[in-house]
């Protein structure tokens, strides 16, 4: 946590004059320690909200968050070119979202120095257009590997663990066994007939890509005949796993049979 019983510096004391609202104050504080760019990044942030108290405060809980997940020997001023764009889109997210968590890690790189190069100016543009789902799919093909997944086109058997099982069956004698850490699991998805969009999606922003190696499907007792693709994060979407989702608590945000209802 960010120290608050250090002296404030002159020009963070003039500064801190024109925040308005109460519940921001402290954090202001707490941000000036960073040191007066930080503290003037804030402030900036802040201007186009002095009227409106719940938006200040909104915002300065998103500029604390990432402030705070950065360690304290690491903590640096983030460049107004990167908190700015990033406060504005968080002006309008709901804290509970799970890209309200990914736009708070992205600006958390940029109190890191050790993280900062993660921080692709690309990226803001990118989780704009991004869905929960997505950013669930991005993180579970973290990994050496690639990890298949089943349809090309939506089917109803490809948007459920039990029906992927019982497509496979329907045509062998022996039932089939399949390796889930290897496999996109459509469960895991709250909507999973968008599982072909979603790899679309991801593959036109570059953040995936597909492998056609065969050992990735023979090799694993697959085929295209089982409408079966092998896909792998790139390198630009390994950067932006990263910088944006490794931190993010996904495991809050794990699908259950009750969300689809």
């Amino acid at each position: 946590m960010l120290d608050v019983n250090m002296e404030l510096p002159a020009e963070v004391g003039e500064l801190a004059k024109e925040v308005y609202a109460d519940g921001v104050k402290e954090t202001f504080r707490e941000i000036s320690k960073i040191g007066v760019d930080a503290a003037k990044t804030f402030r900036l942030a802040l201007a186009p909200l002095q009227f409106t108290a719940m938006l200040q405060e909104r915002v300065a809980m998103y500029f604390k968050r990432a402030a705070d997940k950065a360690s304290p020997e690491n903590r640096v001023s983030p460049a107004p070119s990167l908190a700015l764009p990033i406060l504005e889109k968080l002006r309008y997210q709901e804290d509970g979202d799970l890209l309200t968590d990914i736009y708070v890690e992205l600006l958390s790189a940029g109190f890191d120095k050790s993280r900062m190069g993660d921080a692709h100016p690309a990226f803001l543009t990118i989780i704009s257009q991004l869905s929960p789902d997505e950013i669930r799919l991005i993180n579970s093909l973290v990994g050496s590997d690639p990890k298949n997944y089943f349809g090309r086109v939506t089917s109803d058997w490809t948007q459920s663990s039990k029906g992927i099982i019982g497509h496979f069956n329907e045509s062998v004698l022996e039932p089939v066994e399949i390796d889930w850490s290897l496999v996109v699991n459509p469960d895991e998805l709250l909507w999973p007939i968008h599982l072909q969009v979603y790899v679309g999606h991801l593959h036109s922003l570059g953040l995936i890509e597909y492998d056609n190696d065969l050992k990735y499907l023979s090799g694993r007792g697959l085929n295209h005949g089982n409408e079966c693709w092998a896909i792998k994060l790139s390198e630009f979407g390994s950067l932006f796993h990263r910088a944006c989702v490794k931190g993010a608590p996904l495991e809050s945000f794990a699908v259950t049979p009750q969300d689809r209802i």
